[in-house]
């Protein structure tokens, strides 16, 4: 029993101490922006997507909306679809997101305060781990599905956010201009206190 609590206590442990921020070399932020900006349908397996068409109340009139216009897309197993961009890494069928993207999707970054994005909030369904994404803003059912890929790509993009680092240079820069700062902090703080005694002692 005693054993058991400690092996709860022990996983709750580095199940937390996961850090928030991940840290991506340059050639992968390459490789992610490049993947996110070459998006489309062909990249999604066709095993981890679902694609309906149903009634819809969008534009087109009584005889659109009597067809299955609307596009209802849904992507499966979302935080089972990542796989490493590390080389030698081996993927399966249905790993298709890069890694650090999906880390992103799903725990935010440095511009959202490490929370799930707003726009993973409203298409992301935790229960069934999957992004419904729907369309019925055209007339013809392939435009709507068509829509529903360019919404899944641009979670792609509000989702991946990487904070630039400070050059070297820069931070030399931003380092002597504290220290003169400060140098002028210390000079005036002793000019006062000469002047306070000044007026004491007269």
């Amino acid at each position: 029993m005693f054993r058991s609590i400690i092996n709860i206590l022990t996983h709750q442990k580095r199940f937390y101490s996961i850090s928030k921020e991940v840290k991506i070399p340059p050639e992968q932020i390459q490789k992610i922006n490049e993947w996110i900006d070459n998006f489309n349908k062909d990249t999604v397996p066709k095993s981890c997507m679902s694609v309906q068409y149903v009634r819809s109340s969008g534009p087109g009139g009584q005889n659109v909306n009597k067809l299955s216009t609307k596009c209802s897309l849904e992507i499966l197993n979302v935080k089972k679809s990542g796989f490493s961009l590390e080389k030698g890494s081996k993927l399966s069928g249905s790993q298709w997101i890069p890694q650090p993207l999906l880390h992103m999707m799903i725990n935010g970054n440095v511009k959202t305060n490490y929370v799930m994005p707003d726009i993973m909030k409203l298409y992301y369904k935790p229960q069934k781990d999957s992004l419904v994404i729907q369309s019925d803003s055209e007339r013809k059912r392939n435009l709507n599905e068509v829509h529903c890929f360019n919404k899944l790509q641009k979670i792609f993009k509000e989702s991946f956010y990487v904070q630039k680092e400070v050059s070297i240079e820069n931070k030399e820069k931003w380092q002597r201009i504290k220290e003169r700062e400060n140098e002028k902090r210390l000079q005036q703080k002793k000019f006062n206190q000469m002047r306070r005694k000044f007026y004491k002692d007269n």
